[in-house]
């Protein structure tokens, strides 16, 4: 993979993750304690998936990336 191919897979993974994030709120917001507890177990999964499963590894490719997000991220909020 090259660096592009890498950035442009972090940058769907961070924003997939961000999105999951954001229904956690909604989520306790709306559903019982079970319903919630059970629903933020399988978002929790599904990040930790993603960032083994993608993040990792296009990092592992190109470990320059790490400088480039933390500086951007740091800045902006984001890696966009």
């Amino acid at each position: 993979m090259d660096i592009e191919m890498a950035r442009q897979v972090i940058k769907v993974a961070f924003r997939t993750c961000s999105e999951l994030q954001e229904l956690l709120p909604l989520l306790k917001e709306r559903c019982g304690a079970d319903e919630y507890k059970n629903y933020a177990l399988g978002i929790a999964a599904a990040i930790d998936a993603i960032g083994v499963s993608l993040t990792n590894k296009a990092l592992a490719a190109h470990p320059e990336l790490v400088e480039e997000i933390e500086a951007k991220v740091t800045r902006y909020g984001s890696f966009k």
